[in-house]
């Protein structure tokens, strides 16, 4: 909802668009779609349409039927960026929405499903009058299951980071009795020790590797083992970590393009490495379901990767 999704310095690599597929076999859509071709989307159809519905379509249910989807490692399944949507994210099957601080705006979600509720900084600063004030109007609320403190911090540039993020956990623990979770996510292996559970005091910890890019346009599931393994080595438990999925891409941003939204038979193997690798994590966290300036395609946009999430939610 509010997480700014940083971007990397690489060329735009514009693409056009396949062809009409009609007159084409199912062999030959296949083999025509091993790679993605993504481009502006037409203008009477929303960014993302075609790489969801054409792309993940086929790649998705139709490659996608040889490998099983593992068993759900959790029952808390988080979503960003929502735009208002309620009802699209809970058919898939998301109980964890991501929400501002209002008490009316917590309270007005559906039946059950809960509140990440964004307090975020990028560099974190001790707990205030104003954040205690807002923990403390939801401290009690069995709508909300945890606080988003802190996104993407990085110790170089923020030295005071750890000790405020410890600080504001501790009013949150306090303040709920414990019951309510903190939340932060980090994206570089050198940050891993000055913000683990240990010294910062907070629940979880998503990591989120991103393997779809222009650089592994197949997509990588090696980049989970390796950020799973520098936050094990770093000291951060096992049993805190928050898998980050990634559900978007920029080939449609007016921006940098670096990110490809992943097909469902892509996202297939990445579900399966988490799966083994965070066996019984808190939460799990899909960004993000509606569009950004630096996110189009995204996963509003996938009908397949939407239904892939739908049945590995349902276990």
């Amino acid at each position: 909802m509010y997480r700014p999704l940083r971007t990397r310095p690489r060329p735009a690599a514009r693409r056009t668009l396949l062809g009409s597929l009609g007159a084409v076999t199912a062999l030959g859509v296949l083999g025509a779609l091993a790679v993605p071709a993504l481009g502006a989307a037409p203008a009477d159809r929303p960014a993302g349409h075609v790489s969801g519905h054409v792309t993940g379509h086929v790649t998705g249910h139709v490659a996608g039927r040889a490998k099983a989807l593992p068993a759900a490692t959790t029952s808390h399944h988080y979503v960003a960026n929502l735009k208002g949507d309620l009802v699209g994210p809970r058919r898939v099957g998301f109980n964890v929405f991501d929400t501002g601080s209002s008490p009316q705006q917590v309270a007005a979600l559906p039946s059950g499903v809960q509140a990440m509720v964004w307090l975020g900084q990028k560099c974190p600063t001790p707990a205030d009058d104003a954040f205690r004030s807002a923990v403390d109007a939801l401290a009690h609320s069995s709508k909300v299951f945890g606080y988003y403190l802190s996104d993407e911090p990085h110790i170089a540039d923020c030295p005071g980071g750890p000790a405020a993020l410890a600080d504001r956990a501790a009013y949150v623990k306090r303040a709920s009795g414990g019951d309510q979770q903190s939340f932060v996510v980090l994206d570089q292996a050198a940050d891993d020790a000055a913000f683990k559970p240990s010294v910062t005091g907070v629940t979880m910890v998503g990591l989120d590797p991103y393997p779809c890019s222009d650089a592994h346009p197949d997509c990588d599931p090696a980049k989970i083992d390796e950020k799973v393994g520098a936050a094990l080595d770093a000291g951060i438990p096992r049993d805190s970590i928050v898998p980050v999925y990634q559900t978007f891409g920029q080939h449609w941003t007016s921006g940098d393009r670096y990110y490809r939204l992943p097909t469902a038979n892509q996202m297939r193997p990445m579900l399966q490495r988490w799966a083994k690798l965070v066996p019984n994590p808190p939460m799990d966290y899909s960004y993000g379901w509606g569009h950004q300036d630096s996110a189009n395609p995204t996963l509003v946009d996938s009908r397949p990767l939407q239904d892939l999430l739908k049945g590995y939610f349902a276990g």
